[in-house]
């Protein structure tokens, strides 16, 4: 079974990048109080495979995905 999407620029980053990003997010997201998180979740589109945002994905002209 895959782990990520091959198009996803989050799933193709390198383990300690994506670390860094995670850790980064989530001080972001405690500081915020959580209201980044349910912005995030709650008003933009995501990868139904992955979970991560959709516009982290290369996509079609007609805006499906490429894999």
């Amino acid at each position: 079974m895959m782990a990520g999407c091959r198009d996803c620029r989050t799933c193709v980053m390198p383990g300690f990048t994506r670390l860094g990003q995670d850790w980064l997010v989530g001080f972001l997201h405690l500081m915020t109080c959580g209201i980044s998180w349910v912005v995030k979740r709650g008003s933009m589109s995501h990868c139904p495979q992955c979970k991560h945002l959709r516009s982290r994905h290369q996509l079609r002209a007609d805006g499906s995905y490429i894999d």
